[in-house]
């Protein structure tokens, strides 16, 4: 499997079209148990906060995170994880999306 970094970009939302991007939460765990993560803002292409908002969806994206990770809570495993990272979403249906935690644990954004 070919791993590759995603790229960090501008999280400032005045940057963006609102007729094409929004905001969405997005909760990042840190195991499979759930009880340990954040929750961060996201910028969603218009067509993804569609999804955001159907209780069925259950498909993958990408997203601009907008909040600096281990800041406030001080989870080690975040740490470096920084506004402007696009990241990987996973849609969780009635609940909010989250990302990967292959991904996390893997720690991509330090590639």
């Amino acid at each position: 499997m070919r791993i590759k970094r995603l790229p960090i970009t501008d999280w400032n939302f005045e940057l963006y079209d609102p007729d094409e991007y929004g905001y969405g939460d997005v909760d990042i765990f840190i195991d499979d148990s759930r009880m340990v993560g954040e929750r961060v803002n996201c910028i969603f292409r218009l067509k993804d906060i569609k999804k955001y908002d159907d209780n069925k969806c259950n498909d993958f994206t990408v997203a601009v995170l907008c909040n600096s990770c281990y800041i406030k809570s001080g989870i080690d495993e975040l740490k470096g994880l920084e506004a402007g990272q696009i990241i990987p979403v996973i849609f969780e249906g009635e609940y909010n999306p989250t990302i990967p935690l292959e991904w996390i644990n893997a720690k991509f954004w330090t590639l």
